[in-house]
Order: structure tokens, then sequence, then C-alpha cells
């Protein structure tokens, strides 16, 4: 059946793309072309059957049906408001999974009892129903009554083996994926010639770190698919974890020259490349996924560091990409400082500053910066030119080390013993001594006290004495 669905489909794909579009499908066919490209992720050609259906069979109720399908993935709103616009006198039990879903949230009682009272009014006749009532599960987060129930469910559906598997892709964690698992035994047992049990057996397995049992899940999944490029990634992905580097290469490198785009694949390379120690590999590598995913926020760290001269065109095409704003662009100034990457830091904030305007925040951590990397007179000038007088918040507070920092590096020795007595002040008058605020900035207190007493007693430090007593 999977195989004339395919069939089906590629036709219809086909006849797309050629703009000779057949009239000569029937309602049905449209059905099963919408389900199949929703289990291939192919939004394009469930759009066009729709449009195709609405055309063809205008009073059709399952190309209804999947026109609300189509409108669940949008959101319960558009879901909803399709419903209340047509009611049905005698509602299929797709209809009913649907209107459910479109009027939650329910409380965890109310969700159970409509999920029993459908079961009780229909049984699960087809594929897709099934697929769609475990959706249904999934939305009203009742995965371990579907779990703790699976008997009274099983006993409702015409073919249970369809409704294993899709609990079995539920499985999100480490605990799920491991009563998955089991569910998965049985359906290799019932079809042992099932690429897709073997290879979500493998997924799973892999999942609960049982990489030798999914090395052979994997062996039997192979035999039946061997040029399959989402098995041999997860094989590769175990030959990583077992530190078999070597072969996760060559695996992940046969998996590339099925499909040169496999964004997964890649990505694992990457990872086993980065093992080696194959840093020409890992710079092309990292390339190639930032201009596929240039929203992804590790890709971009990892681009600004291999290619720093390149770094005003990768923020561009990051921000042009995303919707990041300056919370995501302090994050990831704080990654880059964190693995030793200050300079980088620096560079991508001036940028932002540059395209865009900073906040109070911002232009703080922008000088702390400046600071650090030892550019003090331009983040003094920066300093009297944007920042009038720090308040006292959390995220203010530290700046206050920084500046006074860079005054003693700057040999402003007078304004910087007035600095540290007028901070003292206010910090004192305005936390007591048990504050825990007070407690957790102990530090800043000490560094400014410190300084004071260096001032007092030399008027004229040396460099070195600076260094003892700064950031």
């Amino acid at each position: 059946m999977s195989d004339q669905l395919e069939t089906l489909y590629n036709k219809f794909r086909k006849e797309l793309a050629e703009n000779d579009l057949s009239i000569y499908y029937d309602e049905g066919d449209l059905a099963d072309i919408f389900d199949y490209a929703g289990d291939v992720h192919d939004d394009y050609i469930r759009l066009e059957v729709l449009m195709l259906g609405n055309r063809l069979f205008p009073d059709s109720e399952i190309l209804l049906e999947r026109r609300a399908i189509w409108l669940a993935n949008m959101g319960n709103e558009p879901l909803r408001q399709f419903i209340v616009d047509h009611p049905r006198s005698n509602p299929s039990v797709m209809w009913e999974i649907l209107r459910i879903r479109a009027n939650a949230p329910y409380t965890n009682e109310d969700a159970i009892t409509e999920l029993e009272n459908l079961l009780q009014r229909f049984r699960l006749n087809d594929d897709e129903t099934i697929i769609q009532y475990v959706a249904l599960v999934r939305h009203l987060e009742q995965e371990q009554w579907l779990i703790s129930n699976l008997d009274f469910v099983r006993n409702h559906c015409e073919y249970p083996p369809t409704l294993l598997f899709e609990i079995a892709r539920m499985a999100y964690n480490r605990t799920q994926s491991a009563s998955a698992l089991q569910l998965l035994e049985e359906l290799t047992e019932l079809d042992p010639f099932n690429t897709d049990y073997w290879g979500l057996m493998a997924e799973l397995q892999s999942n609960c770190e049982q990489y030798d049992e999914s090395l052979v899940s994997l062996d039997y999944a192979k035999a039946l698919e061997p040029d399959n490029v989402e098995l041999l990634t997860i094989e590769g992905f175990n030959y990583l974890k077992l530190n078999r580097i070597d072969d996760a290469i060559k695996t992940f490198e046969y998996a590339l020259t099925l499909d040169c785009d496999y964004f997964i694949a890649k990505r694992n390379l990457l990872e086993a490349y980065r093992i080696k120690g194959e840093s020409s590999k890992c710079k092309e590598l990292i390339s190639q996924l930032f201009r596929a995913e240039p929203s992804d926020t590790s890709l971009l760290c990892e681009m600004l560091i291999s290619f720093p001269e390149e770094i005003d065109e990768t923020l561009s095409h990051f921000y042009a990409n995303s919707d990041a704003d300056e919370n995501e662009a302090i994050v990831h100034a704080s990654e880059l400082c964190r693995t030793g990457n200050d300079a980088i830091a620096l560079q991508y904030i001036r940028w932002y500053n540059n395209s865009y305007s900073l906040s109070t925040q911002g232009k703080l951590i922008f000088i702390e910066l400046m600071y650090h990397n030892g550019y003090y007179n331009e983040a003094y000038n920066y300093l009297i030119d944007n920042i009038k007088a720090p308040v006292l918040s959390p995220n203010e507070l530290p700046v206050i080390a920084v500046i006074v920092s860079i005054l003693m590096r700057l040999h402003i020795f007078d304004e910087a013993l007035h600095f540290c007595d007028v901070w003292l002040k206010k910090l004192n008058t305005n936390f007591p001594e048990h504050n825990s605020f007070n407690l957790v900035n102990r530090g800043l207190v000490e560094i400014l006290n410190d300084i004071k007493t260096l001032l007092i007693n030399n008027p004229n430090p040396t460099d070195k004495q600076i260094e003892s007593v700064t950031l």
C-alpha cells in the first residue's frame, strides 16, 4: 500500500512540475496524496491537493477534514474558527478529533474524558485517523494516559500497528524512549521487513545510550534500505558516541554522497572532524552549515571564530535571517568571552552598536569589552559621550569596577579617587550590611576600597600597582 501511495504522490508531483495536472483524481486519491505528503513533510503538495480538491470536489467531507488538518498546524485559533464555520450534523471520527483539538485547553480530567468518549462513540478506522488521534493525545499532553490505557485504545483501532508506531514516535526523552522500545519490539516481530520499525528502534536505542544495540537494529534496517541517509546518520552518531571516530567519519561522508545537503549528517560530521583535529575541514563545513541555517546561534559563533575577517558579512546575514535582538547579541558575546574570544565579542558588539542602537545595559557591556581588550581611551570617550550616570541595578553595578579601572589605566587618579568615594557611599547607603544584594556585590566594594587605599597612600601609583587593584 505504501508503494502505491508513493507512486500516486510522485505522479501528482510530476504533473504539477509539468503544468499538466490531471483532473482524473477522485477525492480518495487526493486525500491519500495529502496524507502521504504529510508523512514526508511536503507542505507544498498538501496545499496543492487542497486547492485542486476544493475546485473538483467542493462538497467533499474527506477533503474538508484535510483542510482542518492543515489549519491545525497553524494553531488552535484558525482551526477553532474553521470548525465553527463548518458545523456538521453527523460528524465523522476525524472531525470530532479535530473539534476536540480546536477547543483545547482542557483540565486534565476533561481531556481524558474527551479521549475516552471519542473511542466509545467511534473506531479509529484508518491510518490517518489513528495518526491524528495520537497527535490529539500529544496536543492535550496526555501521553502517559495513552501508555497506561494502551489496550483500551488498541481495541478501538482497525490497524493497531499504526497506533503502536505513532506512540513510539511520540517519545522525546530517554524515559519515553525506553517505554516505546517495547512497542517497537512487538512491531518488528509482527513485521520484520519494515524499515520504519527498525529505523525508529535504532533511533530510540541511541536516545537511551544503547549504541551497540542500535547498531544491531540498523543492520536489519540497512539490509532493507542500504542507502537510507537517515539510517546512515544514526549509525554515524552511534560510532561517534562509541568514540569510533574513523567509522563515524566514513559513515557520515558516505551519507553525504547520497544527499549532499543532509544537515544532520553534516552537523555530526563537523563534530567528528573536530575530535579528529581536522581544522580545515571543520571550517569548510561550518561555512556550508551556516549558509544552510543562517539563524543557527551555535553556528553563528563558530563562523565568527573561524572567519573573523568576515564578521560584518556574517552578522548581517544572521540578523537578516533571524529575529534576534540586543539580548541575543549580549548572550552571544558572553559565550564568545567564555570560550576565550574576547576580541571577537568586542567586534560583535561594535558591529551591533553601529548597525542598531544599544540600550544602557548594552552600552555598559560595550564599555566593559573595550576595557578588557585594552581600548582604554576609546572606552573612556564612549563612556563620557553615552553614559550619564549609572544607576544601582543588578545589571549595571558591575560596570562601576570597569569605570574606575579605566580611570586608573589612563592615570586619571583624582577622578578615580572621587569616583571611589562617591560609589562607596552610595553602596553603603542603599544596601544594609546584611542585604543579600550587597553580599553579591562584595567584590565591587573590595575593588573600590583597594583602589581608594592605594591612591590615598600613593597618589601616583606605578603600572604594577595599578595592575594589582584593577580588574
